[in-house]
């Protein structure tokens, strides 16, 4: 029984070591960097170090009174708020999947519940995603993917970070990376959540790989939109209750590594190692029954 239980061990601590190589051949190491309250400004600046300055979106040069550079801006609420195009950034090297909006008055325009709750990070204006269906409010997600800066060419970065703006329930706003493999397939490269703080208080969270493996990234921004607009109709949420588990949040600065063409993601082929783990645990199987027979 002795002799079973080592020959499995070894066996199992092979096929284990076989998996993780393969794992870990699909990942990039990372370097994470986060702060809330006084410590946000601190985790920004070190952030912004280790990327070398990169490109970072302020919102802050978005015109909210129908002049803006970009003639596609759509104006909600004269002098302070607006939705952009997806390509409003392109120059920066940010293409986002969806319009989104942005606002110099803390979105309160559009959704009175929420006055004062956003001081901005980078005076003035902010950013946040709004639900199109009217009257819905569970669209909680901005996307953005990399493209070489003025172009819609497709890229990595080394890294991304943004500043949150009142993050008050730990499992409420989170970026997630994703990578692109070899064979054109989005990969996940992990998912990290936005350390909390107090009301009003702003946030900052970023990851730097070792490589230009990110090719775009997913924010998850509180648990509910701040309001829905249809293209005619603005319908606010309402005020924040965390008591019943509703964290209103809102965006600031978004900082990243300046986009190059991206480094893509070699995926082994899954048969050969699958071969051979099975092979190995079946050899194990068939020693294990002749002992047993002992």
């Amino acid at each position: 029984m002795f002799k079973h239980g080592i020959l499995a061990s070894v066996a199992g601590s092979i096929v284990l070591s076989l998996l993780t190589t393969v794992a870990e051949s699909a990942q990039a190491s990372t370097l994470v960097f986060s702060g809330s309250g006084a410590t946000t400004t601190t985790a920004f600046t070190d952030f912004q170090t280790a990327i070398g300055g990169g490109s970072r979106i302020g919102w802050d040069g978005v015109r909210l009174d129908g002049t803006d550079a970009n003639p596609e801006t759509q104006v909600i609420d004269p002098g302070k708020t607006v939705v952009i195009p997806v390509n409003r950034f392109l120059g920066a090297g940010a293409l986002f999947s969806d319009p989104y909006a942005v606002s110099g008055d803390g979105f309160a325009s559009v959704n009175p519940g929420t006055a004062g709750e956003f001081p901005a990070f980078s005076p003035q204006n902010t950013f946040v995603m709004f639900d199109f269906n009217n009257g819905q409010f569970e669209d909680r997600f901005i996307e953005q993917s990399f493209v070489l800066p003025g172009t819609t060419t497709a890229a990595g970065t080394r890294g991304f970070g943004a500043i949150f703006l009142d993050v008050e329930d730990a499992a409420s706003s989170s970026i997630e990376y994703f990578g692109t493999t070899t064979k054109g397939d989005k990969v996940s490269l992990g998912k990290y959540f936005v350390p909390v703080g107090a009301s009003g208080e702003a946030q900052f969270l970023g990851v730097l790989f070792d490589q230009p493996i990110v090719t775009e990234v997913q924010l998850t921004v509180g648990t509910n939109a701040l309001f829905s607009f249809d293209g005619t109709t603005i319908q606010s949420f309402g005020g924040e209750d965390l008591a019943n588990g509703v964290d209103l949040v809102n965006t600031d600065d978004f900082l990243f590594a300046t986009p190059t063409a991206a480094t893509l993601i070699s995926v082994p082929e899954p048969t050969p190692l699958s071969g051979l783990s099975l092979a190995i645990l079946g050899m194990v199987g068939f020693v294990t029954r002749k002992l047993a027979k002992r």
